[in-house]
């Protein structure tokens, strides 16, 4: 059994923007580092930002296909320790996909940098004063949560090659990929 469309739609989505949001957030610690402020930088935050903030807005939508649809069951062939892992891995990535994006939001609304491009600006984050110091702090904890979160996404990619190559069950199939599988055993 697979997820639903959407909740599928959503899963990759979110995917997508992680992947880019890591590399481009450590470039831009980067370019800070080296007090590179240009364009190219300037593109960079706006990208972040918006990405970011995509992922929260993704988030919230997942959220509610999470209450409304029914997951599909585990593989019969996962034992109870590895379904509680793998539930309780799920909920500790929900709440990262929500913590980073807020604390982002937080610390740009603190600093203040809410420009995406010119013209355009994210909303501040209502109670959070301006303040350069809390900013700093919340940028802080947004990075290593941010990097916490893409330990557990590559970790997670790896659980679902392992499931798809080595164990060869329906765990990767879940998520939108049994046509796959489908096609192998046809041939």
């Amino acid at each position: 059994m697979q997820y639903s469309r959407s909740w599928r739609l959503l899963h990759w989505l979110i995917a997508l923007c992680v992947i880019a949001l890591v590399p481009v957030g450590l470039l831009i610690e980067a370019r800070t580092e080296a007090n590179l402020w240009d364009r190219t930088t300037d593109i960079l935050y706006g990208l972040h930002k918006t990405l970011g903030f995509s992922v929260l807005v993704l988030m919230l939508l997942r959220i509610g296909c999470k209450l409304w649809l029914q997951a599909p069951a585990y593989p019969d062939t996962l034992s109870r320790r590895q379904i509680l892992a793998a539930k309780s891995l799920h909920h500790l990535f929900y709440v990262l996909l929500i913590l980073v994006p807020l604390l982002g939001w937080a610390g740009v609304t603190a600093f203040p940098a809410l420009m995406i491009i010119p013209g355009v600006e994210l909303p501040p984050m209502p109670g959070i004063p301006r303040d350069p110091v809390l900013a700093e702090r919340l940028f802080g904890v947004h990075g290593a949560f941010a990097l916490l979160l893409a330990l557990l996404a590559l970790g997670h990619i790896v659980a679902a090659l392992w499931h798809r190559f080595v164990l060869h069950d329906e765990v990767f199939q879940r998520m939108g990929f049994r046509h796959l599988s489908d096609k192998e055993h046809k041939s």
